[in-house]
């Protein structure tokens, strides 16, 4: 190969390495993009998800209620309501871990602190030079070093956050890491290349087409935001509606078989 071919291809395996490592930054910008809607999905339907999340959990527990009585009138068992209570709450622990994780994150979503246009865009031309550097896609060195492995944390967790002051500070860091070590570049291997470039694009598509950043198109959309409100009222209508059935169910069967229930006190 002569030089002028030798330069050629070079230059074109150059351009697919910035490629990808654009494609890269764009990954990692869509997963934080991903995050922020989801912090706004939640901030904004939050209390109304976990409302009817509420409600499910109440319609859960009285089938459950409705089973145990059947089964101990069935066998001509007595029923115990705090042994019933006992059994079902047992059974309901999960439902009420996950009600709990719900609130938490309405709260804290409702508590997070929108970023500044500029911060923003800081904070994303920082990761964009820290990445080229020591974006663990892109160089071996930094999964492989301690120091360089948390520096690297560090700047993810920055980044997702848009927190400049951190990012700044970590810039200096990584530059004087890179000379402690004796790091004057690192070689790149273009060997599997167009295999990494179609698997980041691949990952992009997910992100995109996916939720949360689906999300977006509600958050931005005033029809789809109301859509979707309606949808949700009218989700918790259905759920109350179909609690009050299954209490009176539950009383029918009770009263039908000359059935109080008792409760227990300590």
């Amino acid at each position: 190969m002569n030089k002028t071919g030798l330069a050629e291809v070079i230059d074109s395996e150059q351009a697919r390495y910035e490629e990808y490592t654009e494609l890269l930054v764009r990954r990692d910008q869509l997963i934080k993009e991903a995050g922020s809607y989801m912090t706004a999905y939640t901030a904004e339907f939050g209390d109304l998800i976990t409302a009817n999340f509420e409600l499910k959990i109440e319609c859960i527990k009285k089938k459950k209620m409705i089973s145990y009585c059947r089964r101990r009138m069935n066998r001509g068992l007595a029923i115990d309501a705090t042994h019933m209570q006992d059994e079902i709450e047992q059974e309901m622990k999960l439902y009420y871990v996950q009600l709990k994780e719900m609130m938490t994150d309405t709260e804290n979503a409702k508590k997070a602190e929108s970023v500044g246009e500029y911060r923003f865009r800081r904070a994303k031309k920082i990761y964009r030079r820290l990445a080229k550097i020591l974006h663990p896609d892109i160089n071996k060195k930094t999964m492989e070093d301690e120091n360089l492995k948390e520096l690297w944390t560090r700047i993810a967790a920055a980044y997702q956050h848009s927190d400049v002051d951190e990012l700044d500070d970590l810039e200096v860091l990584v530059h004087r890491a890179m000379e402690e070590i004796g790091d004057e570049g690192f070689e790149i291997d273009f060997s599997d290349i167009e295999e990494r470039i179609e698997r980041v694009e691949r990952q992009i598509n997910d992100i995109l087409t996916t939720e949360p950043y689906t999300y977006g198109e509600i958050l931005n959309d005033k029809e789809k935001k109301a859509a979707f409100l309606e949808q949700l009222k009218a989700e918790k209508e259905d759920y109350e509606q179909y609690l009050e059935i299954l209490t009176k169910s539950l009383e029918e069967m009770l009263n039908a078989g000359g059935v109080t229930l008792v409760w227990k006190t300590s």
